[in-house]
């Protein structure tokens, strides 16, 4: 029965551990040990209090917003300037595959740069 016991608190601990773990992971976007900010302008990326309000993109609520910062994602110029291979990235961190395209979360950014550009 002492083993039985051991055991399931050994899994209960290894599920917790691995739980926290999953959410503190960071999106790499780029090549290297580092989050690559996606900027096509070579501006330094925008710290935290510059980050951009992400729910002005039509499927990006308050919930998904956190997500995307967690993943490294701040702005609308790192949306619009995803590839292919982010895409997959982030659809895999959100766990949410097809969002991006479905609610045309590039193009929606794209519009919203050059509303605030003019």
């Amino acid at each position: 029965m002492t083993i039985l016991f051991v055991l399931i608190y050994v899994a209960v601990s290894v599920y917790v551990i691995w739980w926290a773990l999953r959410g503190a992971k960071k999106l790499d976007v780029g090549h290297g040990d580092h989050v690559h900010e996606v900027h096509h302008d070579g501006t330094a990326p925008k710290t935290p209090h510059e980050s951009d309000d992400l729910t002005q993109i039509r499927g990006i609520g308050a919930v998904i917003s956190a997500k995307l910062r967690t993943l490294g994602i701040t702005s609308y110029e790192q949306i619009a300037g995803l590839d292919q291979t982010d895409i997959e990235r982030i659809n895999e961190g959100l766990n949410f595959k097809g969002r991006i395209e479905k609610e045309q979360w590039i193009q929606q950014a794209q519009e919203i740069l050059v509303r605030n550009a003019g």
